[in-house]
C-alpha cells in the first residue's frame, strides 16, 4: 500500500510512528447503527460498526427492586384506616354498642350491684375511651366487662373492635408482633374485623407475605366496603407483584376517592410508568410531589418520567432535588447522570455516574453508562486516558451482567453484555490512535477477544462484522511487529469472517466490505480489493475515506492512472484529508507528472504535514523540495 508503508522503529519495545493523522471524521448511519471510522496503525481508514448511535448510552434506567412504601407511609396507612373506620363507626356502627357511660360521672360499686348492670356500664365506659381513641383503657373496660358477664355480645363485638384499633395503632410504632396478637385476638371474636384484617395483611406484606397479605386485604374489604384506605396498600401490594391490572382498579379508585393522597399518586405514577403511560405517570408523581415535597421518591419517579419523555432538562431539576433530598438516593445519581448524558453533557454525567458508582460500586448499569460517558467526554485533562477509562468500566459491567443468575436465559441482558463487548474494542482502537503518537503499544488482540466473546454471546452479526474488523487490525499490528505468520493467519480469519457477516445481513453491508476490501489489500488480493471497494464507494459515495482506499487498491495494482482518479475524488469532497494528498503525490509520481507532485508537495506543507511532505522528497529523489 502507499501512505500506509510508513517508517517504523521500535524504542523500548513500543512502536514509533512517523504518522500523524488528519482529522477526518466521517459518521453515516445505516439502518439505526453507526459506521465509524477508525485510523489503522499504517494510516488507512477502517470502519467500526455501533449497533446504535455512537452516543446513545447503553442503559437509560437502572434495574431496581419494586418500589415499596416507606415505614413511615406504612404508618400513614394504618392511621389512615383507623381515622376512617372511627369515622365510618361513628356514622353508622359497624355493631350494637352499649350506651356510652362517662367514668367521671358515675359510681359502679360491686358489692351491691348486680354482675350484669356492672357488666353493662363497664362496656359503656369502654365505648367511652373508644370515642377518645383511648385504646388501652377501652380494653381493660371491655375485658371487665366481660370478666363480670361473658356473655354479654357488645361488650365482646366492642372489644373485638378496639383490639383491631390498637393493633393498628402499634403499627404505627412498628410492634408488628404485639400488635399481630391483639389482631389475632380480634379476629377470634369476630371473623368479619376489618381492620384486624388489614393490620395482619400489612405485618404479612411487611414480611414479604404477599399471598397472604392479598387475602387479607381482600377480606377487610368484603368484611367492610366502606373500608375505602385498603384500596391504597392492596393496589400497591399488586403493583409489587406485578399485577397492574388490578394495581391500577384499586389505585384508581383510591385517587378518584381522595386525589390529595400522596402515597396513592406515587404508586398510580409507578404504574403507569409500567404501563408505559409517560405523560400520565408525570402527572401522578407531580401531584405526589406537591403533596409531600419532603419525598425524595417522588421526586425521583417525576424525573424518570421527564427522561422518558425527553424532557431532560426538567428531569436534571427532579432528579436534583431528589439528591438534596436524600444524599445517597442511588438511583437519583444514576437518573441524573443518564439525564445529563441525552444533553450530551458528558462532564456532569460522568460526575454523576461516579457518585453512584460510590453507593453501589458493582452494579452493571452504572459503570456501562460510566464507561459511555468517559468514552464521548471533551476534557483535555482526560485526552489522553478517556478511552481508557471507558474501557475500564465496561470491563467492569461485562463481568457484573454474566454474574446475573439470569444471564443465561435473559436475551435483554446478553444482547447489552455482547454491545458492551463491541464497546470495548471501540475504545481500544480509538486509545490506540492516541497510544501511536505516545510510542505506546496497542491491544488489539485484548478487542479480539472482547468480540469472540460478544460473537459467542449474541445472534447479532454486527458482531461478526466487528470481529472481522479487530482481526484485521491485530493482524496488521502484527505484521508491523515483524510477526508476519501470525499476522497473515489474523487477516485470513478477518477475511472469513467478514465474508460471514457480509453474507448474513446486508444492514451493514458497506462497513463490512469496506474493511474486506483492505483484507484483500493486505493480503494482496488487489482485484479482489477493487471489485469490494467500488461496490463500497457505489453505495456511499460521502465515505471519502473508501474513495481513498479504492485509489490505494487501483495503485496496488499498478493501475497509476485510475488510482490518481480515485485521490483526486477524495482530496475533492475533502481538501483537508492529508493522507488522500499525499497518496495523489505517489501516484502522480508514477504518471510521470512532477509538477502535479510539486503541487501535492505544497499543498502537504500548507496543511501542516512536514512528515508527509518529507516523504515525497524522499520518494522523487528531492526534486519536489522547495
Amino acid at each position: 500500500m502507499i501512505i500506509r508503508k510508513g517508517k517504523e522503529s521500535k524504542k523500548k519495545g513500543q512502536l514509533i510512528l512517523s504518522i500523524v493523522f488528519s482529522a477526518v471524521v466521517c459518521v453515516s448511519l445505516v439502518a439505526g447503527q453507526n459506521v465509524v471510522p477508525v485510523r489503522d496503525l499504517t494510516g488507512g481508514t477502517n470502519v467500526f460498526i455501533f449497533r446504535g448511535g455512537t452516543k446513545s448510552v447503553s442503559q437509560r434506567f437502572v434495574t431496581q427492586a419494586r418500589s415499596k412504601r416507606t415505614s413511615s407511609q406504612r404508618a400513614q396507612s394504618a392511621r389512615n384506616v383507623n381515622r376512617q373506620y372511627s369515622r365510618l363507626a361513628k356514622a353508622n356502627p359497624r355493631r350494637q354498642r352499649s350506651e356510652t357511660v362517662d367514668p367521671n360521672r358515675v359510681k359502679i360499686d360491686l358489692k351491691v350491684m348486680p354482675a350484669d348492670e356492672a357488666s353493662r356500664l363497664f362496656a359503656g365506659v369502654g365505648e367511652y375511651y373508644v370515642d377518645r381513641s383511648e385504646y388501652d383503657s377501652a380494653i381493660d373496660f371491655f375485658r371487665d366487662s366481660l370478666n363480670l358477664l361473658p356473655t354479654n355480645e357488645r361488650a365482646r363485638q366492642g372489644l373485638s373492635e378496639v383490639l383491631a384499633l390498637k393493633g393498628n395503632e402499634l403499627l404505627t410504632q412498628e410492634s408488628y408482633d404485639v400488635a399481630k396478637k391483639f389482631f389475632e385476638e380480634a379476629l377470634s371474636i369476630n371473623a368479619k374485623n376489618a381492620p384486624a384484617y388489614f393490620g395482619l395483611a400489612e405485618i404479612q406484606s411487611e414480611r414479604g407475605q404477599e399471598a397472604e397479605a392479598v387475602t387479607n386485604y381482600e377480606k377487610a374489604l368484603e368484611a367492610d366496603g366502606d373500608l375505602t384506605e385498603v384500596y391504597v396498600p392492596l393496589g400497591i401490594l399488586y403493583y409489587q407483584q406485578g399485577n397492574y391490572a388490578k394495581a391500577d382498579e384499586f389505585l384508581t379508585k383510591s385517587v378518584s376517592i381522595d386525589d390529595e393522597n400522596a402515597v396513592s399518586q406515587q404508586f398510580l405514577g409507578l404504574v403507569r410508568l409500567q404501563q408505559k403511560r409517560d405523560a400520565d405517570a408525570l402527572k401522578a408523581f407531580s401531584l405526589s410531589k406537591k403533596l409531600d415535597p419532603t419525598n425524595a421518591k417522588a421526586f425521583y419517579y417525576s424525573g424518570e418520567s421527564l427522561t422518558r419523555l425527553n424532557r431532560n432538562d426538567d428531569a436534571i431539576a427532579d432528579f436534583k432535588k431528589a439528591i438534596d433530598l436524600d444524599p445517597k438516593y442511588f438511583e437519583a445519581w444514576y437518573g441524573l447522570g443518564t439525564a445529563q448524558f441525552e444533553l450530551e453533557n458528558y462532564g456532569e454525567a460522568v460526575k454523576a455516574l461516579e457518585e453512584a458508582k460510590k453507593l453501589r460500586n458493582d452494579n452493571a448499569e452504572v459503570v456501562a453508562n460510566l464507561g459511555d460517558a468517559y468514552r464521548q467526554i471533551e476534557d483535555p485533562a482526560l485526552a489522553n486516558n478517556k478511552y481508557n477509562l471507558a474501557e475500564s468500566n465496561y470491563n467492569l459491567a461485562v463481568l457484573f451482567f454474566e454474574r446475573r443468575p439470569d444471564f443465561a436465559t435473559n436475551v435483554e441482558i446478553r444482547e447489552l453484555t455482547a454491545d458492551i463487548y463491541n464497546r470495548i474494542a471501540y475504545s481500544i482502537a480509538k486509545q490506540c490512535e492516541i497510544n501511536m503518537t505516545r510510542a505506546v503499544a496497542c491491544k488489539w488482540n485484548v478487542a479480539v477477544r472482547a468480540l469472540e466473546k460478544a460473537a459467542k454471546i449474541s445472534a447479532d452479526t454486527v458482531d461478526m462484522a466487528n470481529l472481522g474488523w479487530a482481526y484485521y487490525n491485530a493482524g496488521k499490528s502484527d505484521i508491523i511487529d515483524k510477526k508476519t505468520d501470525e499476522g497473515r493467519i489474523k487477516l485470513e480469519k478477518a477475511r472469513t469472517t467478514l465474508l460471514q457477516a457480509v453474507g448474513s445481513n446486508a444492514e451493514y453491508r458497506e462497513g463490512a466490505l469496506l474493511n474486506l476490501g483492505m483484507v484483500y489489500t493486505d493480503l494482496g488480493d488487489h482485484k479482489g480489493a477493487i471489485k469490494t471497494l467500488s461496490d463500497v464507494v457505489a453505495k456511499e459515495p460521502g465515505w471519502v475515506f473508501a474513495v481513498n482506499e479504492l485509489g490505494v487498491a487501483y495503485f496496488n495494482d499498478g493501475n497509476f492512472k485510475e488510482a490518481t482518479t480515485q485521490f483526486k475524488r477524495a482530496v475533492g469532497r475533502d481538501d483537508k484529508f492529508a493522507e488522500a494528498h499525499y497518496n495523489l503525490g505517489r501516484s502522480e509520481f508514477k504518471n510521470g507528472k512532477i509538477n502535479e507532485v510539486k503541487k501535492v508537495h505544497t499543498k502537504l506543507r500548507s496543511l501542516g504535514r512536514n512528515d508527509l511532505a518529507a516523504k515525497l522528497e524522499s520518494l522523487t529523489g528531492g526534486l519536489v523540495r522547495s
